[in-house]
C-alpha cells in the first residue's frame, strides 16, 4: 500500500504536533502537510493532491465547511474529516450533511488512524463499484450493439434467403415429367451452398442437383455463381449435352474465381450431378462431377458414377474432361440425385458419419413405398440418426419416378 499523502487545516501548532503523535502511534504509513490559510488550502490541494483532508472546525478566514466545499470541486470523492475539540451535536449534523466523512474529537485521537482507514476502505470500495458499474454499462453497450450487428446480418441473411429461393426453378416443372418426385432441401444454415437447377425445352429436362464450397453466405455466393453459369451455358450457348455443361462450368468458376492465373491456389468450386432427361427416347443422359446417379429398378438399386473430380478448385481445365453415361428407362423407374450433406451428417451411437452406403441402404429399405412416404423415411432416419448433433453440412436430396 502506497504512503498516504494528509494535508492537515489547523492553526494551532500543539495540536497538529498532537495530531501527528496519533498517526505515528498507530503505525500508519503516511506524510503530513499542514496548513492553515485558505489561499494555500486551494493552492496545495492541485499540487499536492492529497489522498485524505483533516480539519479543524475554525481557521483563519474560512470553516471546515468551507474547506469541504473546496475539496470536493477539486476531487468530488476526496474523503474529508473534522478534527476539532468541541462541537456542538447540531453542528455535528450539519457537517455530516454537508458531506464530510467523520469528525474526530481531539481529545479521542485513538479513532483518528481507524476513522482515515474506515473512510479509504469506503472511498476505495465506492471507486471499485462505479468502476464495476462502468465496465458494466460498457459491457452492456457492446453487447447491445453486438445484438444489433447480429440482427442486422440475420435480417440481411434472411433477406439473401428470400432472393435464393426465388432464384430456384418451379418444383412444379417436375410434375411434368414424373409420376411422383420430392425435394429435400435442408441448408444447414440460413442460405444454402446446395442449389438444384432444371431446364426444359422440347420434351427434354435438364436436372442438376450442385454442392458448393462451403455452406452458409460463402456457399450461397458460390451457388448464385452456379447457377448464372448454367443459365448462361445453356440458354445463351445453347449446349444440353450434361458432360459438355460441366466442362462448360469449370471453364466458367475458375474464370469467375481467377484460379486461371497462375499461382492462384483457391480451391473453391462445387461437385455436381447433372441428368437430361429425353422423354421421347425414354433415356438419360447423366455426367457427375464428383456426384453419382442412383436408379432404382424393379426394387434394386444401381449406381451409375460421376467423374472424380469436381467444378472448379485445384483441376486444371485440360483435366477436367467430363464423360456422359446413358441410362434406358421405363416406367416405375426412380432416379436419386444428392449431395454428400446427408451421407455426412454426423449422429448415432459413436457419433460418426452416416456414410453413403447407409444411405443407400435406407432407399433400398424404402423402395415398396411411394415417394411421398420415402421422403418421410428419410427425414426420420436423419432426425434419428443426429441424436442431438448439429447438422454437419447443407442436405439436398432430389428423388423422381417415371
Amino acid at each position: 500500500m502506497k504512503r498516504l499523502k494528509i494535508l492537515l487545516l489547523e492553526d494551532n501548532e500543539s495540536d497538529a504536533i498532537l495530531l501527528e503523535r496519533a498517526l505515528r502511534k498507530n503505525d500508519l504509513d503516511h506524510e503530513l502537510v499542514v496548513i492553515e490559510r485558505k489561499g494555500e488550502f486551494v493552492k496545495i490541494l492541485e499540487e499536492y493532491d492529497p489522498d485524505v483532508v483533516l480539519s479543524d472546525h475554525q481557521m483563519p478566514g474560512f470553516t471546515a465547511i468551507e474547506a469541504l466545499q473546496i475539496a470536493r470541486k477539486h476531487k468530488p470523492d476526496l474523503p474529508f474529516i473534522m478534527v476539532t475539540g468541541a462541537v456542538s451535536e447540531e453542528f455535528a449534523v450539519e457537517c455530516m450533511k454537508a458531506g464530510m466523512d467523520d469528525y474526530i474529537l481531539k481529545r479521542s485521537l485513538v479513532r483518528l488512524a481507524p476513522a482515515i482507514q474506515n473512510v479509504l476502505s469506503r472511498i476505495n470500495i465506492h471507486r471499485e463499484k462505479e468502476m464495476v458499474e462502468s465496465l458494466h454499462n460498457k459491457l452492456r453497450k457492446a453487447y447491445d450493439d453486438i445484438n444489433e450487428t447480429n440482427r442486422n446480418i440475420k435480417d440481411s441473411i434472411n433477406y439473401a434467403k428470400l432472393i435464393q429461393d426465388a432464384m430456384l426453378p418451379d418444383r412444379k416443372i417436375l410434375e411434368k415429367y414424373f409420376a411422383e418426385s420430392f425435394i429435400i432441401n435442408k441448408p444447414k444454415d440460413i442460405v444454402s451452398g446446395d442449389f438444384y437447377w432444371f431446364w426444359e425445352s422440347g420434351g427434354k429436362l435438364l436436372v442438376a442437383v450442385a454442392d458448393c464450397t462451403g455452406h452458409g453466405v460463402p456457399g450461397a455466393l458460390m451457388s448464385m455463381i452456379g447457377y448464372g453459369l448454367l443459365n448462361e451455358i445453356v440458354n445463351v450457348y445453347g449446349v444440353t449435352d450434361p458432360a459438355k455443361i460441366l466442362a462448360r462450368l469449370n471453364f466458367g468458376v475458375r474464370k469467375a474465381l481467377k484460379q486461371n492465373v497462375p499461382d492462384n491456389r483457391r480451391c473453391d468450386g462445387m461437385d455436381m450431378a447433372m441428368c437430361l432427361i429425353d422423354r421421347g427416347h425414354n433415356t438419360i443422359k447423366f455426367a457427375g462431377a464428383n456426384r453419382h446417379l442412383v436408379l432404382a429398378r424393379d426394387r434394386e438399386l444401381e449406381v451409375v458414377k460421376g467423374d472424380r473430380f469436381g467444378i472448379g478448385g485445384i483441376y486444371s481445365e485440360t483435366a477436367a474432361e467430363y464423360k456422359s453415361s446413358v441410362v434406358k428407362i421405363k416406367k416405375g423407374d426412380v432416379i436419386y440425385l444428392f449431395t454428400d450433406g446427408y451421407s455426412d451428417q454426423f449422429g448415432g451411437a459413436n457419433g460418426s458419419r452416416m456414410m453413403t452406403k447407409n444411405l443407400l441402404k435406407i432407399l433400398q429399405r424404402s423402395l415398396s413405398f411411394g415417394l411421398t412416404e420415402q421422403e418421410h423415411v428419410l427425414k426420420h432416419w436423419l432426425q434419428s440418426w443426429q441424436r442431438g448433433f448439429l447438422q454437419t453440412d447443407d442436405i439436398l436430396v432430389l428423388g423422381a419416378q417415371f
